[in-house]
Order: structure tokens, then sequence, then C-alpha cells
């Protein structure tokens, strides 16, 4: 068995007594509100930890994009829903495939995409699941609610190809808040949209059986939201400096580091470690806590202050001037699925020991 701290670097570091601890506390809270848990995989893309999730109560997953689905598919899970509209012939002619293999959910806001899912589907004498995506007021996908959901619902009553089951939102604009009264208020508001749009499609014959949102920031006021019948977060399974900053981990909570190596010390209160944008990337805002691009476990002092492709570099007190070429750090980073997607492995640890190492089968599967 390897210590952590003799892999080779950079590399990703699960704790697996954190993540377990992550899975379990937030399909309690699915569990307290009577609702389902459809985690989305788009943060671990590991069917291996798909598997923990579904073991601990998870309903199936959600996932990002056509390309997800198959490699969780191919890892044995049986419920999915892609989270995303499919368009193109070639995506298609895979979806088919793939809802001919699980239980298949497709989502969608328009009648385009519909229609294209719903004609592919009749040559291949089977009907697809549909969910409606609404937008609650995040200003990304999903059809309006109102007048808009109802010309929608209109348009795709005819189409004999998709079953139109359930209905979708996801409230990004709940990452802007900064309390949990606003976020409480987000996951309400959210709610109300969603049950409202259901009942609307309900009230044209449509066998509407799920009410779908919350986002790991809400999700865990899930009691809150009332009308919704399960919740889809993603970055709980591991926290990152992004949900420490919602309120939704806490530090001690975060379970995936980044393990680094200091290269460089070209300066009293500089050094620089072997991972840039290429490991941590540029997504999401800096720390919370003010330590830059990332966080230093065991050393709060340091900044992470910029990074280049291949570079990154820490800001040091006098206190951590003693670092040294060849000394290793961990770091949880700003945004943990954007890393996640950066690397090959993953490697699951406890007690600073590894115990196993699972491929990111998913790393990469945009299409």
């Amino acid at each position: 068995m390897q210590n952590k701290y003799d892999l080779d670097t950079p590399c990703i570091i699960v704790d697996r007594v954190k993540m377990l601890e992550n899975i379990h506390r937030y399909q309690a809270i699915a569990n307290e509100a009577g609702i389902t848990l459809r985690p989305h995989a788009k943060t671990h893309k590991t069917p291996q930890i798909a598997r923990l999730q579904i073991e601990a109560g998870a309903v199936g997953v959600t996932v990002a994009k056509l390309g997800e689905a198959e490699v969780m598919a191919d890892g044995g899970i049986r419920n999915i829903l892609i989270a995303y509209p499919i368009v193109g012939s070639a995506k298609l002619e895979r979806l088919i495939r793939l809802a001919q293999r699980v239980e298949l959910t497709v989502a969608c806001d328009s009648y385009e995409v519909a229609a294209a899912i719903s004609e592919a589907a009749l040559k291949a004498g089977t009907v697809i699941n549909v969910w409606i995506e609404i937008d609650p007021g995040y200003g990304r996908v999903g059809v309006q609610p109102e007048e808009a959901l109802l010309q929608l619902a209109q348009s795709l009553k005819p189409l004999i190809g998709i079953r139109v089951t359930g209905v979708m939102e996801f409230a990004g604009h709940s990452y802007d808040a900064q309390t949990d009264e606003a976020r409480v208020e987000i996951a309400a508001h959210e709610a109300a949209i969603a049950a409202r749009s259901a009942e609307t499609l309900r009230s044209l014959g449509f066998p509407i059986e799920t009410v779908s949102g919350g986002s790991t920031p809400v999700s865990r006021f899930a009691s809150s939201m009332k009308g919704i019948t399960e919740i889809r977060p993603g970055t709980y399974v591991f926290g990152d400096l992004t949900q420490v900053k919602a309120g939704a981990l806490s530090i001690e909570q975060c379970a995936l580091t980044v393990l680094a190596t200091v290269i460089s010390r070209p300066a009293p209160d500089r050094a620089v470690i072997d991972a840039g944008t290429k490991v941590f990337t540029m997504d999401g805002e800096e720390s919370v806590i003010g330590t830059g691009r990332g966080y230093v476990v065991g050393h709060p002092d340091i900044t992470v202050s910029w990074f280049n492709e291949e570079h990154g570099v820490l800001t040091l007190p006098p206190s951590e001037q003693g670092l040294r070429v060849g000394d290793k750090l961990e770091i949880i980073p700003v945004h943990c699925c954007a890393v996640v997607n950066m690397l090959d492995e993953l490697h699951v640890t406890e007690d600073n020991q590894v115990q196993e190492v699972w491929p990111i089968a998913a790393r990469g599967k945009v299409k």
C-alpha cells in the first residue's frame, strides 16, 4: 500500500471517508424531505462513485452529455437523465442505442429538439422519456414558464415518439446568493415555478411524474422546495471552494485535493508548483477565505496567487518561507468538477494510504 505523499504529481486525491460522509449527508437531506436524489455525475465522471451514490439510496444519476451517459451505462448504471438537449443525427443514433440498454430520460426546451428525438425513436420502434426544462431565472437554457411553456407543450402533443413525464430546472443564480436566507428564497422560488409548470402540463394531459430541481447550494434546503420530487446536486460529493463560499460544505468536509510538488523557490516569498491551468483551470471565483485560486491544506496562510498552463505560483508569508523544492502540498481547488475533467485518475485514500486508483472514465466525454 502506497502513502499518498509518495505519488507522482500532479494528481487528484480523494479522501474516501469524507466522500462517503458527503454522499450520505445529502442522501439524508433528500430522505428527510421525502424526495429522491439523482446526483449529477459530471462532478466525478466515475462509475464507481455513481454506484456508491446509488447504494446509498440515489434513484439514478444525472449527466450533462451523451458521452457521460454511455460511460455510466457501461459502468452498470441503469437509470440515467441526460440534462442537456440532444441535437444532430450522430447523437440521435447513439441516443437510441443507449435507450435500448438503460432507463433513459432526456431534457429539452424546444420543439426542434423534441421533434428530432421523436422521429428517431419512431424509426427505431421505441419511445423516449422527455423532461421539459424550465428557466427559473438563471438565464441559460430552459423554456420560459407560463405562456412560452404552454405554447411549447401544445406543439409537443402530436409527437408520439416521446413521452413527456417530467419537468426540471437549474437555479444556477443560487451561486450568487450571499446568505442562506437568499438561498432558501431561491430554492422556494425555483420549486414554485417547477410545481406550477408541472400542473400546467398535467392540465394538458401530460403524465408528469417527476419535478426535478436543486443544485448543491440549494439542495440542502430541500424541505423548503415544496412540489419538488427530486434533487440533482453534483459537487456535494467532493466539495470545493465554490461550495464553501455557498455554505454547502466546510473546508474540513472537502474530499478532493490536488497533490502538487514545489518545483522552484525563485524568491523568499514565492514558490512554484507543478500544476497550473491544465490542472486547476481558471473556472470559478477566487477563494472566499482569501487564499486565492486554491486552499493549501495545513497551510492556510499560503496564497495560491496565479497560474500559467504548467505553473502554479504561491505567495508565502514569512512563517511559510521554509518551503523547499520537492515538498508536496495538497490543494483544494476552486471548482472540483473542472479539475476532475483534466486528469486521468482518482487516487482514493484512507489515513493517507492509497486504497484504490479509479480511472476517470468519462473524462473528456463532451460529445
